[in-house]
């Protein structure tokens, strides 16, 4: 306290200097006017950086304005007279926590959908023409890639639910571990996710803090309120066992240091456990892939080649036209697969 004190008296009495002063004491102390420059740059950015986060505004981009702008009232017409339709996507919006507003979201899908329509003729005509095919099939295309356009935008909520709940479920380990040091130092439980949102470890989990916060400091609940919000919207099981166990623990009074502890003890075993299943399953894979992609056309080729010495034909081709077919498309295109099928059962890890 006492050197912030001094510090800030030293800055009073520096500002007060002379024009004259000042350059003779840049000189004495060899600095430069444009290293001084950099250095109140530096200072300000700084200071910007460490500003913390409250409560965060969606500001719509330019095109969900435009969307708003000619669509909006479609998009509410929508909304009262076919509410069996447009509440699941609502729902499924806020599960996945997108950056703009549900009802911006269907004015966009309406006003994609619309343009779509034209633009699918345009481009299903340049196509017709510079192929040479009817032109009859344009208007079906065009029907087509405006059906496609709306059931896209319809369901991609829907494909980020799952992804959004394994990454979740990937940084919740590492964060229940930070909120326990938090809540070990006396902090109180708002400074938790406070502490945890300003920092970049935690890209999926600070989206639902983000809301937590939201609802505290920009609408006034509280936050045995807010956390049991989140835990009513969240897609991730673990998360909402936990928001609802601090909303259990801060309205009895109970002791959310020694709960977060449990937690993060319990957290890190269920982690430890999935990595070691995922390192397993890599295992059996490899033992199917040398099996299947190694050996296997390892002796299919030492046949074929005995079966060409031999002479004749396998299913009317000929043994060599079989072999540079099996090298050169039927193995690139199960190694793909296979690459293709251990990524998907392997994310997250």
């Amino acid at each position: 306290m006492n050197q912030e004190k001094s510090e800030s008296s030293k800055a009073k009495v520096i500002s007060s200097l002379t024009l004259k002063e000042k350059k003779s004491l840049m000189q004495r102390l060899g600095v430069k006017k444009e290293e001084l420059k950099i250095f109140k740059e530096k200072t300000k950015k700084d200071k910007r950086e460490i500003k913390r986060e409250n409560y965060t505004l969606y500001q719509p981009n330019k095109y969900t304005s435009l969307a708003n702008k000619y669509a909006k009232k479609y998009a509410d017409s929508l909304r009262k007279k076919h509410p069996e339709l447009v509440k699941p996507l609502f729902d499924q919006f806020l599960r996945v926590n997108m950056p703009m507003l549900s009802t911006s979201y269907l004015s966009l899908m309406i006003f994609c959908t619309v343009l779509s329509f034209p633009a699918g003729i345009i481009l299903a005509a340049i196509f017709m023409l510079f192929f040479g095919y009817s032109p009859i099939l344009i208007l079906p295309l065009g029907i087509f890639g405006t059906i496609l356009t709306g059931v896209s935008f319809y369901l991609y909520p829907y494909s980020l639910l799952s992804e959004r709940q394994r990454n979740i479920k990937n940084e919740l380990p590492f964060a229940l571990v930070h909120m326990n040091a938090v809540a070990g130092s006396g902090a109180n439980p708002i400074s938790i996710f406070e502490l945890l949102v300003n920092s970049s470890e935690y890209p999926e989990l600070k989206k639902e803090i983000k809301t937590i916060l939201n609802y505290v400091n920009l609408f006034g609940y509280n936050l045995s309120t807010s956390l049991r919000r989140v835990a009513e919207t969240t897609p991730s099981k673990e998360l909402k066992d936990l928001l609802n166990g601090m909303t259990s623990t801060i309205e009895t009074g109970g002791d959310l240091k020694g709960y977060l502890k449990e937690k993060s003890e319990e957290a890190l075993n269920t982690y430890k456990l999935d990595r070691k299943k995922q390192v397993d399953a890599l295992g059996t894979y490899s033992e199917v892939y040398t099996a299947i992609l190694i050996a296997a056309p390892l002796l299919m080729m030492i046949s074929l080649a005995i079966l060409n010495v031999v002479g004749g034909n396998i299913g009317g081709m000929s043994i060599k036209v079989i072999g540079w077919v099996s090298v050169i498309v039927v193995l690139p295109v199960l190694n793909i697969g296979f690459m293709m099928f251990l990524n998907s059962s392997q994310k997250g890890m």
